[in-house]
């Protein structure tokens, strides 16, 4: 049987019923709330944001990222898919329901992974293109991987390259300046804070297909250039 006819990812591959539709609707609308008044946010770049389903990445240091590209993006948490391990989130039918009120979560397994639930990276990207493909739909990678100290970058995984060069989606870089100050990690609570968020010109991953067809060679370029993009506009951030 194809992963896409197995019946606990149709939320992906179908139009999602009214009851998580607006659940995930009212939960943006109150982040918004919270970035006008509590938080104020400041985006610039937006004619930056391509007119396809396209891959947000940015740097990541708060818990609040995804709602903050959400709200940078003016799309609701139904317009986003986030990648999630196939042994911890997909588990049982409970985890799955609660975490689907407020976002979409794309099973993917973890590279040590020997288990019959297990689903290839193949599969994964089935699932990632017949999400993005209903509605124009996005995918939101951060490639650092796990949240970091402020102010410092981790090096950039290759993920977010792999997937745009298999599924043909452009990447969109952001920066975030501030989340780190907000809700830093290891804190319970948000404190108010300023927040800026830059979105840089998107990278076509056409630019990085090799006439070797090499594509491990591939995604570490793809890889080099959004850790170079997203860095210089921190570098930016830093000496301002």
């Amino acid at each position: 049987m194809s992963v896409l006819d197995k019946s606990q990812y149709s939320y992906l591959t179908e139009k999602q019923s009214f009851f998580f539709r607006i659940w995930k609707i009212i939960f943006y609308y109150y982040c918004k709330a919270v970035f006008f008044v509590y938080t104020p946010v400041k985006v610039f770049g937006r004619n930056n944001i391509p007119n396809e389903p396209s891959i947000f990445c940015s740097n990541h240091n708060s818990h609040m990222d995804v709602a903050l590209i959400a709200h940078a993006a003016r799309k609701s948490f139904n317009h986003f898919g986030m990648l999630a391990a196939v042994d911890y989130w997909f588990d049982s039918s409970i985890k799955r329901v609660l975490t689907n009120l407020i976002m979409n979560l794309i099973p993917i397994s973890r590279k040590s992974e020997n288990r019959t639930d297990a689903i290839s990276f193949d599969e994964t990207v089935a699932l990632c293109n017949s999400f993005m493909e209903l509605d124009k739909r996005n995918l939101i990678i951060f490639p650092e991987g796990s949240r970091g100290k402020p102010n410092v970058m981790k090096s950039f995984r290759k993920g977010a390259a792999r997937f745009s060069l298999a599924l043909n989606k452009p990447i969109v870089p952001m920066y975030i300046d501030g989340s780190s100050n907000s809700w830093p990690k290891g804190k319970i609570f948000m404190r108010p804070c300023k927040i800026t968020i830059n979105i840089l010109e998107p990278i076509d991953p056409n630019d990085y297909i090799s006439n070797q067809n090499d594509n491990v060679l591939n995604a570490k370029q793809l890889t080099k250039s959004l850790e170079e993009k997203i860095m210089n506009e921190s570098k930016k951030h830093i000496n301002e």
